[in-house]
């Protein structure tokens, strides 16, 4: 659905099949239907101020790096749906560098800057 209103929007008359949508993407700032995920998944984060981590997760014994969040044992793949498995694994990326301190608005936009930039897809 996504690259077909892409190919409206570029007035796309030839084969379809010849037409590579990556680059429509990025001029379009779009954002493709696997990333929507984690955009959602981010304003939740930033509403309910889930980036915020408990004190007992702050201090590691060795502080070397950028202190990772502690991610919930899970034994089916059911449980990688799980809110706290998800809020974990993606505060844990490196590749998104993201500012929880500035408005909702300026959020998204950095947000989506960010996916758009990154590889990051939901799997």
């Amino acid at each position: 659905l996504q690259k077909r209103s892409l190919r409206m929007l570029e007035d796309y008359k030839g084969d379809y099949r010849n037409l590579r949508t990556e680059p429509l993407f990025l001029k379009h700032h779009m954002l493709r239907a696997n990333q929507i995920y984690y955009f959602k998944l981010l304003q939740l984060i930033h509403r309910n101020r889930s980036y915020l981590t408990p004190e007992r997760e702050l201090t590691p014994a060795y502080d070397i790096r950028r202190p990772k969040r502690k991610v919930p044992i899970i034994r089916t793949n059911y449980g990688r749906q799980n809110l706290a498995f998800q809020t974990a694994t993606i505060l844990n990326r490196d590749l998104l560098e993201l500012n929880f301190a500035v408005s909702i608005s300026q959020f998204k936009r950095d947000c989506k800057t960010n996916l758009l930039c990154s590889a990051l897809s939901f799997c």
